[in-house]
């Protein structure tokens, strides 16, 4: 398998979505996430099975530094595992970021027992609500320009998710109307994608369009996955003040 492939999991469950990230520029960012908005951790043992609460401290070149488990003796028992799963929840449980990783060394300072794990080397994102989404504002504006029954649109984008967009249009779109070769312009970037219409409801005076989207490059997945981070990371960092 490719160190850069991402899988997205098309399963009769439309309320779920999966997407594996192995490109190392995405998953540096995933974990600065976690780190900046402490988010808390959900730490399995295997093969104990046997499940703890923790934080994130610091990100070194190679390896994560965890904090102390709680139970706070949970950790004593690391050295002897052979896995261990690691997860993270936004903060409305709408998304959860996992990953698999191995114990390295344990930090002890006074009374304070940390410990390092090896950096991941894939992440496993599971959206659990296909409504979730980042919003776009004048500082991370993005347009999508479609081709719409021979009309040339050139839309704002208002929110976006790995697998679909939103976005305001002057005229009524037709639901599940598929938009070939969608332009989608933040930025520097320009990315194309197809789409598929899911609704365009008039609102303030503008058709307010859902699409899904059924078919994007890998390299163009892995810049609109920057891009949504990139807006994650600054509401995080303004969240905190």
């Amino acid at each position: 398998m490719d160190e850069n492939e991402q899988k997205t999991d098309n399963t009769s469950n439309s309320t779920v979505n999966t997407i594996r990230i192995k490109k190392n520029k995405i998953i540096e960012q995933i974990i600065d996430n976690i780190l900046t908005s402490k988010r808390e951790l959900g730490v399995t043992l295997f093969p104990y099975n046997q499940f703890f609460k923790s934080y994130m401290i610091e990100i070194k070149h190679k390896y994560l530094v965890i904090d102390s488990l709680i139970p706070f003796y949970g950790n004593k028992i690391l050295p002897k595992t052979e896995y261990i799963k690691i997860n993270a929840e936004s903060n409305k449980h709408e998304i959860d970021r996992h990953f698999l990783t191995k114990y390295k060394d344990e930090i002890i300072l006074g009374e304070e027992h940390n410990f390092l794990v090896y950096k991941p080397e894939e992440i496993v994102l599971i959206e659990k609500r296909s409504v979730l989404r980042v919003s776009t504002n004048d500082s991370d504006m993005a347009y999508v320009y479609i081709l719409y029954k021979n009309n040339n649109l050139f839309c704002i984008i208002r929110d976006l998710s790995w697998n679909s967009i939103s976005f305001t249009s002057e005229i009524p779109i037709e639901t599940y109307y598929p938009l070939k070769n969608a332009m989608v312009k933040f930025f520097n970037k320009t990315i194309r994608m197809d789409l598929r219409v899911i609704h365009s409801t008039y609102a303030g005076g503008k058709y307010q369009t859902g699409c899904s989207i059924t078919k994007i490059s890998d390299n163009d997945r892995d810049l609109l996955i920057n891009f949504m981070l990139g807006i994650e990371r600054k509401d995080i960092r303004s969240n905190l003040g």
